[in-house]
């Protein structure tokens, strides 16, 4: 979910700069505002929000009726944990997806597929990184080599960074199953291949 946030410093500095019980705070504020509509809605996590088993059992005692698709953001920061809050990061998905929520990992490269492929987590989606994107999308092959490989994370592949008509053709090329980017600012309503 979008939201605004009036402060002078840029958004990815202030977000970085919250406490974990402040961000646990504002993801169950939104979850709240967001159920009272209809649909469905992904909102994001850090992967330190995790490592907190008392916040994600308060998490899953949220009426959510499967509603709640949670992106795990700064997958990164998995290799920057102690060993006991990695093992809670794992507990803490598989705990979310016993309880109904979809589970997408967001931002994922190359490098921090092993990282996360030994965690024994499958994910309801995986979305490859803009700027992997851009740097695949010249050689086909290479990108659906990609694209086959995060499969073994998750049920579904989503590329982020699509921009183009030409971006398109390639994602719809390289097995992908949905699209992300700025290309859907414009009235397009593709038929074989999904957009989140």
């Amino acid at each position: 979910m979008l939201s605004q946030v009036r402060t002078p410093l840029p958004l990815d500095l202030f977000f970085k700069h919250l406490s974990i019980a402040a961000k646990q705070q504002l993801f169950l504020w939104q979850m709240q505002r967001v159920l009272a509509l209809s649909g469905s809605y992904s909102l994001n996590l850090s992967v330190r929000m995790l490592t907190c088993l008392s916040w994600v059992t308060r998490l899953t005692k949220q009426v959510h009726q499967g509603r709640i698709v949670i992106e795990i953001q700064d997958p990164g920061s998995m290799m920057r944990l102690e060993k006991a809050e990695q093992q809670a990061v794992c507990i803490a998905v598989k705990t979310l997806v016993r309880h109904g929520f979809r589970v997408w990992l967001d931002d994922v490269s190359p490098e921090l597929f092993f990282v996360w492929r030994l965690s024994g987590i499958r994910f309801d989606a995986i979305k490859i990184e803009s700027g992997m994107f851009h740097q695949f999308r010249t050689s086909e092959w290479q990108l659906r080599v990609l694209v086959n490989q995060f499969r073994g994370l998750g049920e579904r592949v989503v590329i982020e960074g699509v921009e183009t008509p030409q971006d398109y053709a390639i994602c719809r090329m390289s097995g992908a199953d949905a699209v992300q980017g700025f290309l859907f600012e414009q009235a397009i309503l593709p038929k074989s291949l999904n957009h989140c």
